[in-house]
C-alpha cells in the first residue's frame, strides 16, 4: 500500500467517525453510539458467523474441485510443451543415412505416426524417391542429382528407431526449421 492509499484510508475512517458523531448529536443520542452499533453489527454478523457442517463440506468440495481442475489444466500445458518439443524432431541420421519425415496425429486413436519417411541425398540434401519395383531390387534415387542408393533400408525398422528415440528422449532438442 502506498502512502497515498494509507492517507485516504485514515481520512475515510476519521470522516466516518466525525459524521456518526454529528448524526448522534442531531438525533439526541449518546455520541458515537451509531459508530458503536456499527462495530457490534460487524462483530456479530461477520466474526461470529455460524456455519453448519453441510456448508463447510460444500465449501471444501468446491475448493477441491477447483484445485483439481487447475491441476488438470497445468498437466495439459505440460503435455502441450512436451508435445511441441518432440514434434519438431523431423530429421535424423540413422544407420549412416539422413532421414526426413513429418508427424501426423491419428484421429481415431490419438496416436502420433511417422509419415512420408524418406532418405535424404548425401550429395545435395534433397528428399529421395523410394523405388519398390517387383522386377528390380529396391533402391533410393535423388530427383535432383539422380544419385542412386541400391541398398534400401527397411522403413519399418527406421520408424521403430525414430519412435524409440522420442520415447527415450534421445533426439536432438534444438532443431532449427
Amino acid at each position: 500500500m502506498t502512502k497515498k492509499d494509507t492517507k485516504i484510508a485514515i481520512f475515510s475512517g476519521f470522516v466516518g467517525i466525525v459524521f456518526t458523531a454529528i448524526y448522534d448529536l442531531i438525533k439526541s443520542r449518546p455520541i458515537l453510539s451509531t459508530f458503536w452499533d456499527g462495530l457490534k453489527w460487524i462483530w456479530k454478523n461477520i466474526f461470529e458467523f455460524e456455519l453448519t457442517v453441510w456448508q463447510v463440506l460444500l465449501a471444501l468440495s468446491i475448493l477441491i474441485l477447483i484445485l483439481y481442475l487447475l491441476s488438470l489444466r497445468n498437466n495439459d500445458d505440460e503435455v502441450i510443451e512436451n508435445e511441441f518439443d518432440w514434434s519438431s524432431y523431423d530429421k535424423d541420421k540413422i544407420h549412416n543415412m539422413e532421414w526426413s519425415w513429418y508427424w501426423e496425429k491419428n484421429v481415431l486413436d490419438g496416436k502420433w505416426n511417422v509419415k512420408d519417411l524418406r532418405p535424404i541425398c548425401n550429395s545435395c540434401g534433397t528428399k529421395m524417391h523410394l523405388s519398390n519395383s517387383s522386377w528390380s531390387s529396391e533402391y533410393s534415387e535423388c530427383p535432383r542429382c539422380e544419385l542412386k542408393y541400391h541398398e534400401q533400408k527397411d522403413l519399418t525398422k527406421i520408424e521403430a528407431v525414430i519412435i524409440d528415440n522420442v520415447q527415450r528422449g534421445i533426439y536432438p532438442k534444438n532443431i532449427e526449421k
